[in-house]
């Protein structure tokens, strides 16, 4: 008996998308390996439809994202709440974003194009039901058979595609200021209410979280220059985690948006032209959401997903690159840019740092697990997180680079 989870209801849920056309079959396998999805189960989806009469064929390919069968990572993902946020995205924000953008006349070229095209979610089988459980499912266009690939996190981003990529992600972030701005009930109703906070950290044991921080402790300490400053960074840890911990913490600001909060090489798929040059960027896993600046968007994406020469060489120019992108965008949606001067933005990225350094430090042993190692393994375990031989010398260079780079910055607080 194969393991892949079965899609149920397949049909019901691609109804509104058939136009007529019938589910002939469905032929479905795993998508991703243990370790490149965290928060998820994904499958693919090769859907057979004829016409009514059964006289034509036509295919679908698809990719189903489920919630994940590990309860650790159940727990960890807290589902009720990630997995509807994520679902409202694509049924709620996104067409209020492309209205906005019709009417605006944007020109062809400098469209939102970020999204994946959604085929049908739901939460269960049950339409009464107010729990997400584990027929939940969210059907997405498989990018993968259009071109689309994801990058090889170990190395991270060069030039060419980080440019891009912080002028998609400056698209991403400028529809939902632009919708604030124009017509800021449809936003509070289809945007705003759907960027619940959560903290991460809440899902995992005292036990787990003790063994984290210890290991974090004994990698950050084997680093010569970050030793010596040590005590420093773990007051800064406790403070951007009492912060995360704060559900409730608001802070009025003009950059505040749709902070994907979890932008890294993973959640970036890339399309390129004949000549092999990156040109199409789609932007995917919704679920960690939430209303907040995009600076912290910009600073993780930066720190997780350039090679460490290239963005010590060029990180203001990138951060200048990504404002200019992001006024244009603003523009282009018809929204007035004079809450938004480029000492603004340098200011709120200043602001933002400090509290963002635990993020980026715990994050990165996550994002940078070996995956031949994690290929070893059957399934993601309580240990995954926090085994030292998961990772390699990258990590420790990452560690390193963001440590320093976090002090020269004056982001580290006394």
């Amino acid at each position: 008996m194969s393991d892949t989870p079965e899609v149920k209801d397949l049909a019901v849920l691609l109804t509104p998308k058939l136009v007529g056309r019938k589910v002939k079959e469905c032929t479905t396998k795993h998508l991703t390996a243990v370790g490149d999805n965290y928060g998820s189960t994904m499958l693919s989806l090769s859907v057979t439809m004829t016409s009514s009469d059964g006289s034509e064929e036509g295919r679908l390919e698809l990719v189903a994202k489920m919630c994940p069968t590990n309860k650790m990572l159940l727990d960890i993902f807290q589902v009720n709440i990630t997995f509807t946020k994520e679902m409202a995205v694509y049924t709620a924000s996104v067409p209020e974003f492309l209205r906005l953008q019709e009417e605006t006349e944007c020109p062809e070229e400098e469209k939102l194009d970020v999204f994946i095209e959604c085929y049908g979610s739901r939460a269960s089988l049950d339409p009464e039901s107010e729990s997400v459980d584990g027929d939940a499912v969210l059907l997405l266009e498989n990018m993968k058979v259009k071109g689309y690939s994801v990058g090889e996190r170990s190395k991270g981003f060069d030039m060419e595609h980080t440019k891009l990529i912080l002028k998609n992600m400056a698209k991403f972030h400028a529809a939902p200021i632009a919708l604030r701005y124009k017509k800021p009930a449809i936003f509070e109703e289809k945007v705003r209410v759907h960027l619940k906070k959560i903290d991460i950290d809440e899902g995992l044991t005292s036990e787990v979280s003790a063994q984290m921080k210890l290991a974090l402790d004994n990698e950050l300490k084997s680093i010569p220059e970050v030793l010596q400053i040590f005590d420093q960074i773990d007051r800064q840890f406790e403070m951007c985690q009492e912060r995360q911990r704060d559900l409730n913490y608001y802070e009025e600001n003009p950059f505040n948006t749709i902070c994907h909060n979890d932008l890294w090489v993973n959640n970036v798929m890339i399309a390129y032209d004949d000549y092999g040059s990156p040109t199409r960027v789609k932007i995917f896993d919704f679920q960690l959401i939430m209303y907040a600046s995009l600076s912290i968007d910009v600073l993780f994406f930066l720190f997780t997903s350039v090679q460490n020469d290239i963005l010590l060489e060029n990180f203001e120019k990138f951060l200048k690159f990504y404002f200019n992108e992001f006024c244009n965008s603003l523009k282009y949606f018809g929204c007035p840019v004079e809450d938004f001067s480029w000492e603004k933005f340098l200011d709120d990225i200043n602001r933002q740092a400090p509290y963002e350094l635990y993020h980026l430090v715990a994050m990165t042993k996550i994002l940078l697990i070996d995956k031949q190692k994690m290929a070893q393994k059957n399934e993601i375990t309580d240990d995954t997180f926090y085994d030292a031989e998961m990772v390699g010398p990258n990590y420790y260079d990452k560690l390193k680079l963001i440590i320093l780079e976090y002090k020269k910055r004056h982001w580290l607080i006394e």
